[in-house]
């Protein structure tokens, strides 16, 4: 999952997402088209924070999360007590236990308005009432039938009615479930498009390419050797550049390995 955008993503997209030329911008903050080009580029790294902060104050946002020190976007503070959050509630959210930007995600979601409704009907029983009228009622129209007419208990209308009874956490469960479904689906589908979030393709499993590697070795005279270099390799390290006792301590560590005592050597062979 993306964690969150670069300050030259959020200049650019600023700038877009209002219209404006680079030189329209440029000249407003006093400084030159190229310079602001430059403060937009992905290999930038070098910032003047009095420019970042001209640059926040034109567009209307918050500087510290323009710089990536907040998700709140306009330079502007909620009361703590308008968002009728507890201490612990408020110290749970500040403990980095969990992903922040996800919960953002859920609470925005179209349908997390329709998962807290629906989870507050259940909770505080709202539905409780009208739930058992109507199981009453349709016992009252039950008993009726059977006292006029004596049906069979296996008779298709009195099953029916019945089965039209609603158990009330069945029926909340099965709704809230769906609820989460919902959000959750939608927003991994959301996530499956950004490079960021979707898993590394490889051209074949580790798994696999460590097998067919290891049967190579037992055409090899010295498989340690040989399984040394291979991993330096998967793991992008640079073997020439490591120290004789690095080499040392890494082969003593392989050679524990039961996948690489199982393989014959051919040292002995090659000296026939």
């Amino acid at each position: 999952m993306k964690n969150q955008l670069s300050i030259q993503e959020k200049l650019w997209d600023l700038r877009r997402d209002q219209n404006y030329k680079l030189e329209y911008v440029a000249s407003k903050i006093g400084i030159s088209p190229a310079t602001l080009s430059n403060y937009e580029n992905n290999e930038n790294k070098e910032f003047g924070i009095s420019v970042l902060a001209s640059l926040a104050k034109f567009y209307g946002v918050s500087l510290d999360w323009l710089v990536g020190l907040t998700e709140v976007k306009e330079p502007k503070q909620t009361e703590i007590a308008d968002l009728k959050l507890d201490d612990e509630t408020l110290d749970w959210l500040k403990s980095g236990h969990f992903n922040n930007r996800l919960l953002c995600e859920i609470v925005k979601h179209p349908d997390f308005i329709k998962l807290m409704a629906d989870t507050e009907i259940y909770i505080d029983g709202i539905a409780t009432m009208q739930i058992k009228n109507m199981n009453d009622w349709l016992d009252a129209i039950r008993l009726q039938i059977i006292q006029q007419n004596n049906p069979d208990a296996n008779d298709l209308y009195l099953k029916v009615l019945e089965s039209a009874h609603i158990q009330e956490e069945e029926y909340f469960f099965h709704t809230i479930h769906s609820d989460w479904d919902n959000i959750i689906r939608s927003i991994r589908e959301k996530h499956q498009i950004s490079k960021e979030s979707a898993p590394i393709e490889r051209s074949i499993s580790n798994d696999k390419k460590v097998q067919r590697f290891l049967q190579t070795l037992k055409f090899k005279s010295n498989p340690v050797e040989e399984f040394w270099r291979f991993f330096c390799e998967e793991m992008q390290i640079k073997y020439d550049n490591l120290s004789v006792q690095e080499h040392e301590t890494m082969k003593n560590i392989f050679k524990r390995s039961k996948l690489l005592k199982n393989i014959p050597s051919n040292k002995h062979k090659a000296r026939k």
